[in-house]
């Protein structure tokens, strides 16, 4: 068992930080839009853009958290498990 694996699969990244990074420019485009076609949308037009790039924003920063989250904890793991593998008594204190 190789202590330190070069391509381990938690090294690329995962599809909820692909799909959150492909969604980033649309979720800031939108207050662009919104703010270009104010006077053609209206009222009513520009806050519903305002408010769905506002949810877009939130759904972004979710997937990323949970890409984080998951990244964190697979690297927790790996670094335990060389922790292990250099500690010849790693056995006796669990």
């Amino acid at each position: 068992m190789p202590i330190l694996k070069p391509n381990s699969p938690s090294d690329q990244p995962s599809s909820a930080a692909t799909t959150a990074t492909a969604l980033l420019p649309i979720a800031i485009g939108l207050p662009a839009l919104a703010s270009v076609f104010a006077d053609r949308l209206g009222t009513a037009g520009s806050a519903a853009l305002a408010v769905a790039s506002l949810v877009l924003i939130a759904g972004v920063a979710g997937l990323l958290g949970r890409s984080a989250a998951r990244n964190t904890a697979a690297r927790d793991r790996r670094d335990q498990d060389v922790l292990d593998a250099l500690d010849p008594l790693a056995g006796a204190r669990r």
